[in-house]
């Protein structure tokens, strides 16, 4: 499960992460080499998760995935339960001791495991993985933050085999209502034979003892086959365990499912992002009849630097600094200000303010998205469209899934216009739409085939869950960031900020409320 999101402060997280790098990289071999044993031993275990066919999965038909069997898998990779260790410790010792001391409880354990094939080699693959930057780009729905924060071998880079390094991320649900996981761990590459190679990750809280104990990231990660011709078949394998913690309630039975941090959602995402990367190389000249090749490159690009922003500054602990807000009638609800790095020549400094909340509503997810990514339903909650005429000017769809698209959107009145760049996409579990406004002149400049490459964006959006028990409902999160041209410095936020904030996104969630429920004639007939 999840848990609120404490005052543990990221000073704290940090200071471990130094101590962590010291230890690793003060010379001490014994060190050095625990950790090289653990990681070629999680290497051997990922390995045989990913190729057993027998009794260690069962398939989930109703999630379509495979779940891990945590009976066999404990005759199987624990021989001896740490509980019976820990009696036989006592009989041979003599002595009487209270078994519930030191020993972990109320502690959920989560396994799948599900594949797919990609249109990429599996030293393209590996190098990815290896690389934090790129990793978290390709999993930022998933991952908010890396940092690698030791290499302790190279490897073979030419062959993406044997580098070991030493890291710490942020996984994530997305709501900031939830604290994401938070790990250190190590992550190794190993070619298995001459088509087949392994990633795999595992936690080094049994040699780094964490003082604030959450989840334990057992091995994980991937086998990767080669198929040939530049593509490669995927075989993702996640295993968790985690201390049950407090979350709010709406949350409860999506997190007790386990599909929020399944092997599903990250196939389904990698399966995404490697169709984004081919269609970036494609040589494809067409961008919906409208543009150039150069014109949709520059749009997939600011697209997915969009949502890496959106999925940083919302969702990350590093990033955070969330506050709820207490104003009478205002409950659930999270604010920021934060300095805007990408423009420290503009003075004074510009500074954003983001304000996000979840909501629980009586509607199913598939309704919600396709409602909230219509262009023709935004001026039924966005405040700003309102007796504007709102149009798409050009859509680039996904060939694999129509509803994943990026879009121009504009907005017209006698008063002005306003450009959105919009995506919008799901993975097995969530589903996202994200938006950014852009001057209007820039995007006419990115569709002539400039370059995107120094546009600045705000992004805003929405994520809709499952909410867990029922196909019939679901959980939406909203997260506006605004320029609060008032503002100068990060460290104050003005009440009238925050009374036109929390404003600002009461009204959108009851407008979205009423469009979604007269739409759907909620309730309905007894």
């Amino acid at each position: 499960m999840g848990a609120i999101i404490t005052d543990i402060s990221w000073t704290t997280y940090m200071q471990r992460a130094r101590d962590l790098l010291v230890a690793v990289s003060s010379g001490a071999e014994e060190h050095k080499t625990w950790i090289l044993d653990l990681a070629f031993s999680a290497t051997e275990e990922l390995r045989l998760l990913a190729q057993e066919h027998d009794s260690l999965w069962i398939f989930d038909v109703d999630h379509g995935y495979e779940i891990l069997n945590q009976t066999e898998y404990k005759r199987r990779f624990e021989p001896l339960d740490p509980t019976l260790e820990e009696i036989f410790r006592l009989i041979s010792q003599g002595k009487p001791r209270d078994l519930n001391e030191n020993v972990e409880c109320h502690v959920s354990c989560e396994g799948s495991r599900a594949n797919g094939v990609v249109y990429r080699s599996p030293v393209c693959l590996v190098s990815m993985f290896m690389d934090e930057d790129k990793w978290t780009s390709t999993f930022s729905n998933i991952v908010s933050k890396a940092i690698n924060l030791a290499g302790l071998t190279p490897g073979d880079m030419e062959n993406a085999t044997g580098s070991v390094q030493v890291m710490y991320a942020e996984f994530h649900i997305c709501s900031p209502l939830i604290s994401p996981r938070q790990m250190y761990f190590v992550r190794q590459s190993r070619q298995i034979d001459n088509n087949t190679w392994v990633v795999a990750d595992v936690s080094l809280e049994t040699i780094y003892p964490n003082p604030f104990p959450t989840s334990k990231r057992k091995p994980s990660g991937c086998l990767i086959q080669a198929l040939g011709d530049g593509v490669s078949k995927v075989t993702w394998v996640e295993h968790y365990s985690e201390r049950e913690g407090l979350a709010p309630s709406m949350f409860k039975a999506l997190l007790e499912s386990g599909v929020a941090y399944s092997a599903k959602r990250w196939i389904s995402t990698l399966e995404r992002q490697c169709e984004r990367i081919a269609t970036l190389e494609a040589r494809d000249d067409s961008l919906n009849d409208k543009g150039s090749g150069a014109a949709r490159n520059g749009l997939l690009k600011l697209a997915g630097r969009m949502s890496r922003l959106f999925n940083l500054k919302i969702f990350s602990t590093m990033e955070s600094g969330w506050r709820g807000v207490t104003l009478p009638g205002v409950d659930g609800i999270l604010i920021k200000n934060w300095l805007i790095l990408d423009d420290l020549q503009q003075i004074p400094p510009r500074i954003a303010v983001s304000i996000a909340t979840s909501v629980w509503l009586p509607v199913k997810q598939d309704q919600v998205f396709n409602f909230l990514r219509n262009e023709q339903s935004r001026a039924k909650w966005d405040i700003l469209a309102h007796g504007m005429e709102v149009e798409e000017v050009v859509r680039i769809s996904s060939p694999r899934n129509s509803t994943d698209s990026i879009s121009v959107v504009s907005q017209c009145s006698k008063r002005g216009a306003i450009t959105y760049l919009q995506e919008s996409y799901n993975d097995s579990v969530a589903c996202y739409i994200g938006y950014a406004p852009v001057d209007v002149w820039t995007m006419h400049h990115i569709l002539q085939g400039g370059t995107a490459d120094s546009v600045a964006v705000l992004p805003s959006g929405f994520v809709i869950l499952p909410d867990g028990s029922t196909d019939q409902s679901s959980i939406l999160t909203i997260a506006f960031q605004i320029i609060d041209e008032e503002l100068t410095t990060p460290q104050e936020l003005q009440e009238s900020s925050l009374i036109t904030a929390c404003t600002l996104i009461r009204d959108t969630v009851s407008l979205i409320q009423t469009a979604l429920l007269q739409e759907l004639n909620w309730p309905p007939p007894s």
